[in-house]
């Protein structure tokens, strides 16, 4: 675990975050870790414990299904029961039940939605293959910009020199602007409608 491999210890880290100073997901925090111990006696028998997700991870799955029960109602309750106690993806999400559950209302401070977030080339591939694409992309369509601009507003000399030479070039830098068109009637799909 990253946290371990740098000297810090996983539960202080946890405790002491931002996101436990919302009572809301201190208690669903609380009640995650009694989840989790449920998980660890019933895994016990067949030599397994949890792992490093099921200790450290909450998903939204587990924030709606605790959302309604006390602490003391879920260590009454054994693993199976905790499990069935959580919304399924079609139920819980896409359903025609999913009116059904209510979410807690989890408040992010601005400053820590930078601070998390890995919308950046080098934390997610996504991000990196998007930015390296739309930006090359970019850097092709103001190159031809800047060739048929130029053609455009020096032509004039050009075509009193060597008309056919002009025309020769402006043809040219007309195949590459469509060309990076339809470079762009690909990306695009891919991109924003996939």
């Amino acid at each position: 675990m990253k946290a371990e491999e740098k000297g810090i210890d996983p539960e202080a880290a946890i405790n002491n975050s931002w996101l436990l100073k919302d009572e809301n997901m201190k208690l669903i925090w609380e009640k995650h870790k009694v989840v989790t111990e449920k998980l660890a006696e019933y895994l016990e028998p067949l030599g397994k414990e949890p792992t490093e997700n099921d200790i450290y991870r909450i998903n939204w799955h587990e924030i709606a299904g605790l959302a309604d029960k006390s602490i003391d109602d879920i260590k009454k309750m054994d693993h199976h029961e905790i499990e069935k106690a959580f919304p399924g993806d079609i139920e819980g999400f896409a359903g025609p039940d999913h009116n059904k559950v209510d979410y807690p209302e989890i408040i992010v401070p601005r400053e820590q939605v930078r601070f998390e977030s890995v919308f950046s080339p080098r934390w997610n591939t996504y991000y990196a293959t998007y930015f390296t694409i739309t930006g090359l992309h970019g850097l092709h369509v103001i190159a031809g910009a800047l060739v048929l601009a130029y053609y455009l507003f020096f032509g004039r000399k050009m075509y009193d020199q060597n008309p056919e030479w002009l025309a020769n070039r402006v043809e040219v830098g007309g195949l590459f602007w469509h060309f990076v068109d339809l470079v762009w009637i690909f990306l695009f799909p891919v991109l924003y409608l996939m």
